[in-house]
């Protein structure tokens, strides 16, 4: 192993005298070694010497912990398969991308009848046996391009293309040791692949690097050759084929299609199939040894044929250079212990300090009572201590899964700053929140928790989120976009399948037409303590919430079932549920709704600790209830198209709940529009539509309706209308 690159005992040592020289006005020009100030200076110098030669040994080393495991999820560190591609963004992304998949030969992605709708073309692999199942390839590829399908896109039309039998003629210079059978298994193979849509063979001693392909992303995928049903240039790809072992030279080649015995399939779309010679008669591809032609046998080239293919498809999905792409293994374990800085002294200093020249030159050493010189050893010690110590933290500070806890505010403002940091070397940071209503549920304390375990969730998501960025929802997979939108914006993202809120689950409403219930304890009643901040209970955020019947018999504010949206917004703040003593040592429980006059009476309780016991509860279920409710389901108007395929190209509405107590503060509002605005695509528009109660519960409702109708189209024009007419609304 050779030795990391750190500055040298000599290079240190020129420098340090340089600045002790001008540290003494340029008097000290005694730079010998028997002078005490350079044997000090020298020592030091070589313990940083050391030191910096372990603070420059390979990052692997250093963050590997005292277990000799380097914990690539804690430190959010990826494997490059999982970081370097993203989701596909042009036509020809989509084309490599679904030429990649098992069962595809090669596809085309084309713009359909309307802009944001694709058609593919599918070119099958050839089956092992029998005929290929095209519904079932065609599903399959319906699948894979819904995984990575394009924000505000949709697949127009599927095309299974069919096969053009097609006979190859030609001439091919062998060399005198080739198998002849297995070159022309090899050639046949390799035109059939051409023909199919892929390239010819490659160089495959040296495959594609993480460099190549952060350079060009699509030498992640297997390439692909040209595209159409017509007769390919050969010639493009003659310098591969006579790559093929054994091949001298190739001739001019010819492709001989053969009838189709239905007229109607020529209609079709199609692709040239190589047909292999069923018998010595039928070979038509003239391999010679000079002038010498050679006699081919043809159940040995389809013997040949069959080896060819079980290779090939072995090492169809070989083409990255592994030895280059392996990268997540273990580093070496480095031991960052250092002696005390007197143990690199010569023994004479040790004993007589500052008076060690004295005792060199015989005269009575004085005792080591030099304060200068202890002071001037203890603070290199120091130095060099927190030097040590700080390369021996680097695994424990950078791991991303040490313990959560906040209470130290140093320790807090040290995991930010470095959770930001890690987020900043993969090129993200993370919105301003401050004044954004984010934190309108959260204590202080649980702020803190948060935005700790808001940085560490997103940076754990990155590789994710950046391989799907700009992807839209497919059934329970909410997409890149969304994803990340719900992050940021602390909300949850619902698909097509979500249910029913808690809300719902409860029967309660919320209706600003119902007259709100009167308070019943006047506030003139009010038994105030000596101290009136005693009626306000301390926050527990980890308190237990209460189940819906006993919250439902503690809220005297809803009748039948209806309270006032207002109500239900003052119920999620902290400082709506006080607490006042009563006679018998006794303390009541109640909702301050803001009226002047009077409060509404909850329960009383035996005493002060069950009184505060139950605030926090009513709290934390009231909160539950807000931040349950709050969601966000993206509806792209291409999804809803109907028969006629009439749609609003590259347009989506996000519906979001807009009646708890976050999303009606015009600040958070304001701050998901422009996380919409940063995050969505250019080209597509995102309108945003915050819904009330009501609404929201009619909006679930034509959306299960479409999802369970599937293609028909009365749900989907009738959900259309829905958000045109909450467009009027707002």
């Amino acid at each position: 192993m050779s030795a990391p690159e750190a500055s040298d005992f000599d290079s240190l040592r020129a420098q340090a005298v340089q600045f002790a020289q001008a540290a003494s006005g340029n008097i000290w020009t005694d730079f010998n070694l028997h002078d005490p100030g350079v044997t000090l200076l020298e020592q030091t110098c070589f313990a940083l010497s050391e030191i910096g030669y372990q603070a420059a040994h390979p990052i692997r080393d250093l963050l590997t912990d005292a277990d000799g495991e380097l914990r690539y999820f804690d430190l959010a560190l990826y494997d490059p398969r999982a970081v370097l591609p993203s989701a596909p963004v042009t036509d020809l992304d989509l084309t490599s991308y679904l030429s990649d998949q098992p069962g595809v030969s090669s596809a085309w992605v084309t713009q359909g009848a309307r802009l944001g709708l694709y058609d593919v073309v599918v070119i099958p692999s050839e089956p092992e046996a029998g005929e290929v199942d095209e519904d079932a390839l065609a599903a399959q590829v319906a699948t894979c391009f819904a995984q990575r399908r394009p924000l505000a896109t949709d697949l127009g039309q599927i095309t299974i293309a069919r096969k053009r039998d097609t006979v190859l003629s030609g001439r091919i210079d062998v060399s005198p040791t080739a198998d002849p059978e297995r070159v022309a298994a090899r050639f046949y193979y390799h035109v059939a692949a051409i023909l199919r849509g892929r390239t010819a063979p490659r160089d495959r001693k040296h495959g594609a690097t993480r460099d190549a392909v952060y350079a060009q992303p699509e030498l992640f995928f297997r390439p692909r050759a040209e595209t159409g049903e017509r007769i390919p240039d050969i010639d493009v790809h003659l310098t591969r084929l006579r790559a093929i072992p054994g091949i001298r030279d190739i001739g001019e080649l010819s492709f001989r299609k053969l009838p189709v015995a239905d007229p109607e399939e020529e209609l079709k779309p199609g692709y040239l199939a190589l047909v292999l010679p069923q018998s010595a008669q039928e070979i038509e591809l003239d391999l010679r040894v000079g002038e010498n032609r050679l006699t081919l046998d043809h159940n040995r080239i389809h013997e040949e044929y069959i080896r060819v293919s079980a290779e090939n498809i072995s090492r169809a999905h070989h083409h990255l250079a592994e030895a280059d792409w392996a990268v997540l293994k273990d580093g070496r374990r480095r031991d960052f212990t250092r002696s005390h800085v007197d143990d690199m002294l010569p023994a004479i200093y040790r004993l007589y300090g500052a008076s060690a020249r004295a005792a060199q030159n015989g005269v009575a050493p004085k005792a080591p009572d030099d304060d200068l010189f202890a002071q001037y050893r203890d603070a290199i010690n120091t130095q060099l201590d927190e030097m040590s110590m700080a390369l021996a933290q680097l695994p424990r500070l950078f791991d991303a899964g040490t313990a959560q806890d906040t209470d130290d505010p140093v320790l807090h403002a040290r995991r930010i700053k470095l959770l930001d940091l890690l987020l900043a070397i993969q090129g993200e940071t993370l919105p301003v929140i401050r004044h954004s209503g984010l934190h309108h549920y959260r204590s202080i304390a649980a702020r803190q928790r948060f935005e700790l375990h808001w940085r560490l969730a997103y940076l754990r998501a990155l590789p994710v989120l950046n391989a799907t960025r700009g992807t839209g929802p497919t059934g329970p997979i909410p997409g890149g976009f969304m994803t990340r939108l719900g992050l940021l914006a602390d909300i949850a993202v619902e698909t097509w399948a979500a249910g029913p809120g808690r809300m719902q689950e409860l029967g309660w409403a919320l209706d600003d037409q119902t007259d709100m219930p009167a308070p019943g304890f006047a506030r003139r009643d009010l038994l105030l303590p000596l101290n009136p901040f005693d009626m306000i209970v301390p926050r527990d955020d980890l308190a237990d919430p209460l189940p819906g019947e006993a919250l439902q018999g503690l809220a005297p504010w809803v009748a039948d079932r209806v309270m006032h949206p207002d109500l239900f917004q003052r119920a999620a703040d902290a400082d709506a549920f006080v607490i006042s003593p009563v006679s018998g040592g006794r303390y009541t429980v109640l909702f301050d709704s803001g009226d002047a006059e009077a409060l509404h009476e909850i329960e009383t309780t035996a005493d002060k600790a069950e009184a505060m016991a139950r605030v926090n509860a009513l709290r934390v279920s009231w909160r539950g209830l807000h931040e349950e409710a709050e969601c966000a389901c993206l509806v792209e108007d291409v999804l809803l198209r109907g028969p006629d395929a009439d749609f609003a190209a590259h347009s989506a509405t996000l519906v979001l709940t807009g009646w708890t107590a976050r999303t009606r503060r015009t600040s958070y509002r304001s701050y998901v529009a422009e996380l919409v605005q940063q995050l969505a695509p250019a080209h597509v528009v995102v309108t945003l539509r915050w819904l009330d109660m009501t609404q929201m519960a009619r909006f679930r409702t034509l959306r299960l309706a479409v999802d369970a109708q599937g293609p028909e189209a009365d749900a989907r024009a009738e959900l259309r209308a829905f958000l045109h007419e909450m467009e009027g609304a707002a």
